[in-house]
């Protein structure tokens, strides 16, 4: 990102990469978020994945209620897919940075940031800890994505017929091979 001030033009600012802050200075502390957070990103795939494959693939789902949950279940993935695996590269090595073009990718397509950022920003100065606002950040990426799938689709019964129909549909297709 390049500040330029039309009146002090010697006062320039470039910045060509962020640089991440550490989870943690101990090496089997990173390991082991690592493998949480790994854990928890393939889950949200998976049931995303899941849920988006049923209500397509089911002509009785095929309505504005179930059309606006698969979309959303895609917009999930593409949340995911486009932070978690960054956050992961940066926790087993040393390269902890994102280049200013990554970094605008992200929060150009995923407008969905203002809650973290709303909660960091209004927050009494008094009650700061960087250790809060880092599993705050964690929080809102991975576990978020993770349970919407659960609230927003698997409590409700068409659904859970619809995915059972589909994945059935799946093993018969498999086994007669």
């Amino acid at each position: 990102m390049s500040l330029n001030c039309s009146l002090w033009p010697e006062n320039s600012l470039s910045v060509k990469r962020f640089a991440f802050a550490k989870f943690s200075e101990v090496g089997g502390q990173c390991i082991l978020l690592f493998s949480l957070i790994l854990l928890m990103f393939l889950a949200s795939l998976t049931g995303n994945a899941l849920i988006a494959l049923a209500i397509c693939t089911n002509p009785a789902l095929h309505t504005p209620m179930y059309f606006f949950l698969a979309n959303l279940s895609l917009l999930e993935i593409g949340y995911t897919c486009s932070v978690v695996p960054k956050m992961l590269q940066s926790l087993v090595s040393e390269a902890r940075g994102i280049s200013r073009e990554g970094c605008a990718t992200q929060m150009f397509f995923f407008t969905l940031f203002y809650g973290s950022g709303s909660v960091t920003y209004l927050r009494p100065k008094a009650s700061h800890s960087p250790g809060v606002d880092k599993l705050l950040a964690l929080f809102y990426t991975v576990v978020t994505s993770m349970l919407n799938p659960i609230i927003y689709s698997l409590r409700n019964k068409e659904v859970k017929v619809a995915l059972r129909r589909t994945l059935g549909k799946r093993k018969v297709l498999t086994m007669e091979r």
